[in-house]
């Protein structure tokens, strides 16, 4: 079940992700991740197949996850969702439904590259999901996803609560683009198993 690994690498990382969010936000984020992970975990059917996991979890993030975050990863999952529903090739319709929910991050969210939210997360994997020739090797772009939200480290905030915090963010990563790394983490580990032993430990998503 892909969201009972997301939810397990949520609770591996909340420490993590709670400490880096009090940086420049309310240090609520990985309370928000994982107890909406939960909410979804728990109502998810038996048997449940991916495209109904991914629809059970964007209602439950765009209606019941509070913060800045839980609704603009219910639009991913969302659109993620409708792309699985109607496509039989499950990794074409999960990089198509990724990249359709990026669209409306920014949509409703209006965050670009370069801003320090978790577009600079997105952004880059899905470009290199796109450029990629081939199978999807879910691992790699684990791996990718992990080395873009660390590289958020190096952004100043223009957007959100992190932007009045000014210079105090630099050094540490944004939360919000950990959060999707760790989806891209689970969708590896979903994929293939063995893939847990070669990716990073989400306890430790900083280094």
């Amino acid at each position: 079940m892909l969201m009972k690994t997301y939810l397990d690498a949520a609770e591996a990382a909340h420490a993590e992700l709670t400490r880096i969010d009090q940086v420049a936000g309310d240090g609520d984020f990985g309370d928000n991740l994982r107890d909406g992970l939960r909410g979804v975990v728990s109502r998810l059917p038996s048997g449940a197949d991916l495209a109904t996991e991914f629809d059970v979890a964007a209602t439950w993030f765009l209606d019941e996850v509070g913060g800045t975050s839980g609704p603009l990863i219910g639009l991913l999952l969302r659109e993620t969702a409708a792309e699985l529903a109607k496509r039989g090739d499950e990794d074409a319709a999960l990089v198509a439904g990724l990249a359709g929910g990026l669209a409306a991050i920014q949509r409703v969210g209006e965050a670009k590259v370069g801003d320090r939210t978790m577009v600079d997360c997105l952004a880059p994997t899905i470009d290199g999901l796109n450029d990629a020739t081939g199978p999807v090797d879910w691992t790699a772009t684990a791996t990718a996803a992990l080395a873009n939200a660390r590289a958020t480290a190096d952004l100043r905030a223009r957007m959100g609560r992190a932007s009045y915090v000014g210079e105090r963010v630099l050094g540490t990563p944004d939360a919000g683009a950990m959060g999707i790394a760790l989806l891209f983490w689970a969708l590896a580990v979903h994929r293939d198993p063995a893939a847990r032993d070669r990716l990073t430990d989400p306890a430790h998503l900083d280094g």
